[in-house]
């Protein structure tokens, strides 16, 4: 079993509406182009690991970008492999004798998808030889740096020839370009070119493998942001929120997305502090602990005592205030949930109703252990 998975951050399917991509409805055509489901909380962290790892987070268990872990009151961002309570392709792959590699625009993510990868590489801060290959290091908070991910990615295909092989890109264009906008089609366009590329290298070499390419979430305009912890404070109840879409690239989200944790304090009561968020504008649901994880398949222990979910006008920040008008482009509730999924070569996957998208990589994990 072999397999090329690319990961298209924040490709939301209206891009896929609007820009040409000719590459990728060549790769739909003679195979299968479908609409699947991201994983709640539709943040970067939570679905590559969904990815790498083909399950959903109470498997794996990254529920967030970033949390407040309850057993030490510590807030730390959740990007270390050591987080991971499941085998991740490139394990399981180095088990059956593969070469694997995994490379990604963000530097967060390498030590959670790369676990286990012979080759791992972030665009943040390439090897020379590569640089050589790919042509200079580019911006993170740029479009160009996902057109040299994926030169480099045909690059390690030529240079290594891994047999499996994940490779995510960054949402800085989407945050910035709508689907409207020149600059986000002409965006997804180059994707498109640079993965027509990436897949004839990859085809060339391993001609009987498979290919897919998916999204992590998608992206929508936001026009209010509001602070369920001062919402609750200003009630008497103690309580704070923490954003699950927090990560060290601010300047994509503010740290501002569509869902959050919220931690009540000492003699807070969980039914009083959910009813009043549910009575907020702007909050779609205000789910304890429990009902939440079962909702949207979480760990428990990894989350706050209540999950509040924004309508996809809103997101969660923290603020000084309540509630305040934003315009941003963001992601993070189940209105970012419907990603596209291309799936070439691959006879062997076989998607159920509710796919999602994570299930191609379980294809291929399932045909490893077969």
């Amino acid at each position: 079993m072999k397999a090329l998975i690319i990961c298209i951050d924040g490709g939301d399917p209206a891009y896929f509406e609007t820009a040409p991509t000719p590459n990728l409805d060549r790769l739909g055509a003679e195979g299968q182009r479908l609409f699947v489901k991201a994983q709640m909380p539709t943040v970067t962290n939570v679905n590559n690991v969904s990815l790498i790892c083909g399950g959903p987070p109470s498997m794996h268990g990254i529920t967030a970008n970033y949390f407040l872990n309850p057993e030490t009151g510590e807030e730390v961002y959740m990007e270390s492999g050591d987080f991971l309570l499941s085998p991740t392709l490139m394990e399981m792959g180095a088990a059956a004798g593969r070469r694997t590699a995994a490379l990604a625009s963000k530097k967060k993510l390498t030590d959670m998808i790369g676990k286990g990868a012979d080759t791992v590489i972030t665009a943040e801060e390439p090897p020379e030889w590569l640089i050589d290959r790919a042509g200079p290091k580019e911006e993170i908070y740029s479009a160009e740096v996902n057109f040299w991910l994926l030169r480099a990615a045909r690059a390690v295909v030529e240079e290594k020839a891994p047999e499996l092989f994940y490779v995510t890109t960054t949402d800085f264009s989407q945050h910035k370009f709508g689907p409207e906008t020149p600059e986000g089609q002409e965006h997804l366009s180059t994707i498109d070119e640079e993965i027509g590329r990436l897949a004839d290298a990859w085809a060339g070499i391993h001609p009987e493998s498979a290919i897919f390419v998916t999204a992590d979430h998608g992206m929508r305009q936001k026009t209010r942001a509001i602070d369920p912890g001062v919402v609750l404070r200003g009630r008497g109840i103690a309580a704070e929120a923490v954003p699950i879409i927090k990560d060290r690239y601010v300047v994509h989200h503010g740290n501002q997305g569509g869902a959050a944790y919220v931690h009540l304090g000492e003699g807070a009561s969980l039914d009083e502090a959910a009813a009043i968020l549910n009575e907020v504008p702007g909050i779609d649901g205000a789910l304890p602990r429990e009902e939440a994880a079962g909702r949207f398949g979480l760990l428990p222990a990894r989350m706050g005592e209540i999950m509040v979910i924004a309508d996809e006008d809103t997101v969660f920040g923290v603020m000084d205030e309540a509630e305040r008008e934003v315009n941003l482009r963001s992601h993070g509730s189940v209105h970012e949930q419907t990603v596209p999924l291309f799936s070439w070569n691959a006879p062997f996957f076989d998607p159920g109703e509710e796919a999602s998208h994570y299930d191609a990589v379980r294809s291929v994990m399932n045909g490893l252990e077969g």
